[in-house]
């Protein structure tokens, strides 16, 4: 079954985890479960190994086990998006190359980084991948991580061109996102990964989200998108504020945030639901506490998600 990526590259993408043994290999029949469970809830899409996917610390025949898993469930009813995170060029070819054999419908990269990169090192990085691999490319534009910022003016060379589909932004920056979303070329598909920008962005324009807190409440992205695309704005706010409370899952009780506690709370709430059998992260990311687990639970619970 083919994709329609310029019909179907819309809504609710999450950045699905990656399901874990206790030995810290890949889950495969949890990971069959989340993604069965994500297209149960309506997704539009899925993306695997993002951050939120711990992608760049799995080894490569965990990643191919894992997407050969969602290729086979998914069966093209939804586009399957694959994380192909490293900070060098030819490493990401390598990845990307693997992933559409086994049938990605396109992979979201990361600018190079370790070592500085200029705007201009950023178009020659995405141009050489487009040029080595005939798959369809986003940009994955997550400072935080990356520690270089993907600049607006690089972006929108990049779709003018035809090198990139889409951007995936998690940068933060809302201004620098809502100036893109202005002034997109044609067919450029732009999603926020910031939960609490979505009903606004996608009300402006934004062809959807790929949002971490989907892994926790998943039902609350598809109805606020399905909402905004019908002009519904007060179901849209109302779905926006449950999002917000649901949110504090990442929180940590002293009013901190880290990557290791958030992606712990992802976890969590998938073994909450029955989803997934494990709550194990890679190391060097703490086990989930019981502190956690219980503040996932009590606010899962006053959102309805459990």
């Amino acid at each position: 079954m083919a994709v329609n990526l310029s019909e179907q590259l819309k809504g609710v993408l999450p950045p699905v985890i990656t399901p874990l043994t206790p030995e810290r290999r890949l889950d495969p029949d949890s990971a069959e479960s989340v993604y069965r469970f994500m297209l149960k809830q309506g997704v539009h899409g899925i993306f695997l190994f993002g951050t939120s996917g711990e992608g760049p610390l799995l080894r490569d025949d965990d990643r191919r086990q894992a997407t050969d898993i969602a290729v086979k469930v998914i069966h093209g009813s939804v586009p399957l998006l694959v994380g192909v995170i490293a900070p060098g060029t030819e490493q990401i070819i390598e990845q990307a190359r693997v992933a559409k054999e086994q049938g990605a419908d396109a992979i979201v990269v990361c600018p190079p980084f370790y070592f500085p990169a200029s705007q201009k090192d950023m178009l020659t990085h995405y141009r050489t991948i487009r040029e080595s691999v005939d798959i369809p490319i986003f940009a994955y534009d997550i400072p935080v991580m990356t520690k270089v910022k993907i600049e607006m003016d690089t972006l929108m060379t990049l779709g003018k061109e035809g090198t990139i589909i889409g951007v995936k932004d998690s940068s933060g920056d809302a201004v620098s996102f809502h100036r893109l979303v202005a002034n997109k070329p044609p067919g450029m598909k732009l999603f926020t990964g910031a939960e609490m920008l979505v009903h606004a962005v996608v009300l402006a324009g934004a062809d959807g989200t790929v949002p971490g807190l989907a892994n926790v409440g998943p039902e609350l992205f598809v109805k606020l998108y399905e909402a905004a695309a019908v002009n519904n704005h007060a179901e849209a706010v109302r779905q926006q504020e449950a999002i917000v409370r649901l949110f504090e899952v990442f929180v940590c009780p002293d009013g901190t945030m880290n990557v290791g506690y958030i992606i712990g709370a992802m976890k969590t709430a998938l073994r909450l639901r029955g989803v997934i059998e494990h709550d194990t992260l890679f190391h060097p990311f703490p086990a989930c506490t019981p502190e956690l687990i219980a503040r996932t639970q009590r606010i899962m619970e006053e959102v309805g998600c459990l």
